[in-house]
């Protein structure tokens, strides 16, 4: 590893530790830096394989940053964690998308940072033999199946307007429009495959139960309304769902505290500079000597630890 790889990963090592110290927990790290890194089976192996180092604490903390990966390993994990603490949080400095906030919805609160975003629940599906190798959301279709009802009762409205205008009755006037409405939009609703539809709404039904489950156990008495809107209303599978709109969701949402931020991004986008993904626990000192590694010194940074409501919610 070179000397700028080495120093990135000492500096978060340090950073992380005294923030264990600051914060009383155990901080578990998903960190992904760069493609194809994303939450996928290595994780969850490697929360397994760290199972013993998550006895003897009250707080477990997840620090995350990534773009999501699948959600029956979010779930997983989440449950995981959700068993072996007393209280569970998640950090998020900059980004937890996609399944990391699948993830997140698991926590008793969710520690943003001003940048800070989620990201909507709708699954991506791969479809190469049509669709190429780029990913793609079936919300897709649902979206074009509401267009097109919008559009056809437009149509109908329209036609209705115009025959009624004519002197019609609006018997008659429906009678004549229905038939000119289907004319038009039936050739459209011809290219709808009501078997891919039926799939595309059972992948979207993963992540929606996955999440009601998770929002279920911390007892989020919104938790229907959040999984309807996180799974269905939000027009792109990128949208930034930043620290004041998540509050608004009803997700339980903590201020991080500035000079935390400052430190977590700082360590963080090093890791991102030489493209280092980071996946469990600081390792001890003593295990790192062994491993032929330099002492590792905390940042000085760090201030002493201000008054802190536990779960109080970011302004």
């Amino acid at each position: 590893m070179s000397d700028g790889k080495a120093k990135a990963v000492r500096d978060f090592e340090a950073t992380v530790t005294a923030l264990e110290k600051r914060r009383k927990s155990k901080i578990f790290i998903i960190v992904h830096t760069t493609s194809p890194h994303h939450l996928c089976n290595p994780e969850l192996w490697t929360t397994i394989e760290n199972r013993n180092q998550f006895k003897g604490t009250d707080t477990i903390e997840i620090l995350v940053h990534s773009p999501g990966g699948h959600a029956n390993i979010a779930y997983k994990i989440a449950r995981f964690l959700r068993g072996r603490s007393t209280r569970l949080n998640a950090l998020v400095p900059l980004q937890a998308k996609s399944a990391t906030t699948l993830l997140c919805l698991g926590a008793d609160s969710i520690v943003m940072g001003e940048l800070a975003e989620l990201g909507p629940l709708d699954v991506q599906l791969g479809d190469e033999l049509e669709k190429g190798k780029a990913y793609f959301s079936p919300l897709n279709e649902f979206k074009s199946m509401e267009y097109l009802r919008d559009y056809a009762t437009e149509f109908l409205d329209f036609f209705s307007f115009l025959l009624f205008n004519r002197g019609m009755s609006i018997k008659q006037a429906l009678h004549e429009a229905i038939p000119a409405v289907t004319g038009i939009m039936g050739p459209l609703y011809s290219h709808v495959d009501p078997s891919k539809l039926g799939s595309y709404k059972r992948a979207l039904s993963e992540g929606e139960e996955y999440a009601k489950r998770l929002l279920g156990a911390v007892g989020n008495p919104r938790a229907k309304e959040i999984v309807s809107e996180l799974v269905w209303n939000y027009p792109v599978h990128d949208f930034v769902i930043d620290r004041e709109e998540a509050k608004q969701l009803g997700l339980p949402i903590q201020k991080m505290e500035p000079n935390e931020e400052t430190l977590l991004l700082k360590v963080v986008t090093g890791l991102m500079e030489h493209e280092l993904p980071y996946i469990g626990f600081i390792p001890k000192r003593n295990e790192q000597k062994q491993k032929g590694k330099s002492k590792v010194e905390e940042p000085a940074e760090l201030p002493s630890p201000t008054q802190r409501t536990v779960g109080a919610s970011a302004h």
